[in-house]
């Protein structure tokens, strides 16, 4: 496996990263160490290409259900009217339409409801995710994303009319006005929108992951005995939600084009993004060790070689010493062997 260096580092692109922090541990030694504007950059590409690319996604299912829907109410209505801020559907019975697969999961369509009939409606679309009721003076929408479990939103036709400046309508203008309208920009607009929204609501959640996951990043650092700085925690923790991210990407794309579903997808997301920081942590951590060993063999060597210059220095000495030694042990000699000798006369004895 190739290594990345610091330098090369620095050099990758953005798809050269999200594959190195799929399948390189290593190169989460790096990572710890890039600068934070860096990581977020990184970060926000990721963020912006998932919003892109499911709402798409979205796009192409708003614009299948804008077609069903036109189809179902040309076919289906035979008489729709609206005047004075009174909506009114010839129908027999309720309309009421259920699939779980799409954006909007149930619509129920009835403008001569009782009160009890909209409790029991507004009680019954409570129970889905997304849904949208048709009523004779509001219409009234449920939509998890936007709202709390237990909230709905309603719209009165008055003020809407009021609005757009609407005095009233029937079915022929509703169908001509669909006819007329620029559909590309229809989707256009929905398709900006959604990118807008789903990245701003995948951002803050995925950063409060990436805080998650810094703190168990930081704690399991300390239990392993090793010094990781809370930042640099965090920068593995965005890297480590790259897979993730884009398994969510796939999932959500399979899912709303095939219905396939997963059951505790979401656990297996949270799973995946903890398995890639304990991973890195404990790679670090041996990578550690092995540069302390090295370390300790440096100095090792580096010993050795300071002994055996250290010898060699004391080697010439110790010659010296010895030769130092052999002449003064000599000179004393002489002077004994000197004094067995006679002395020179002097003078007359000459």
């Amino acid at each position: 496996m190739k290594k990345l260096t610091e330098e090369n580092n620095k050099k990758e692109g953005f798809f050269k990263k999200v594959l190195l922090s799929i399948k390189d541990f290593e190169a989460y030694i790096l990572f710890a160490g890039e600068k934070t504007r860096n990581v977020m950059g990184y970060f926000f590409m990721l963020i912006i290409i998932f919003a892109i690319i499911v709402s798409l996604v979205f796009t192409y299912k708003f614009n299948d259900t804008i077609k069903r829907t036109k189809d179902y109410f040309v076919n289906n209505i035979s008489t729709l009217n609206y005047m004075d801020g009174i909506l009114d559907i010839d129908t027999k019975d309720s309309i009421i339409n259920e699939n779980a697969n799409e954006i909007i999961q149930i619509v129920i369509i009835d403008t001569k409801a009782s009160e009890e009939n909209e409790k029991e409606y507004i009680n019954k679309v409570l129970n889905y995710d997304s849904g949208l009721i048709i009523l004779k003076d509001r219409i009234i929408l449920k939509n998890s994303a936007i709202t709390n479990i237990t909230d709905i939103i309603e719209y009165k036709y008055s003020e809407i009319a009021k609005n757009y400046n609407i005095d009233n309508f029937n079915k022929e203008q509703i169908v001509e006005y669909i006819n007329n309208t620029n559909i590309f920009g229809l989707y256009f607009g929905f398709f900006i929108v959604a990118v807008v929204y789903l990245g701003v609501i995948y951002s803050i959640s995925s950063l409060l992951d990436v805080l998650l996951l810094s703190i168990l990043a930081f704690l399991i650092s300390r239990l392993v005995r090793i010094k990781i700085r809370f930042k640099a925690c965090f920068n593995m923790s965005i890297h480590a939600l790259t897979l993730p991210i884009l398994l969510n990407c796939i999932y959500i794309l399979i899912n709303n084009l095939t219905g396939f579903t997963i059951q505790y997808f979401n656990w297996m997301y949270t799973t995946i993004s903890y398995i890639y920081i304990i991973v890195a942590i404990l790679i670090i951590k041996t990578d550690t060790i092995n540069k302390q060993m090295e370390l300790l063999k440096i100095i090792e060597e580096q010993e050795k070689v300071r002994n055996e210059m250290n010898q060699q220095e004391q080697q010439p000495k110790e010659k010296e010493q010895e030769k130092d030694e052999k002449e003064n042990t000599k000179k004393p000699k002489d002077k004994k062997e000197d004094k067995n000798v006679p002395d020179e006369p002097e003078g007359s004895n000459a």
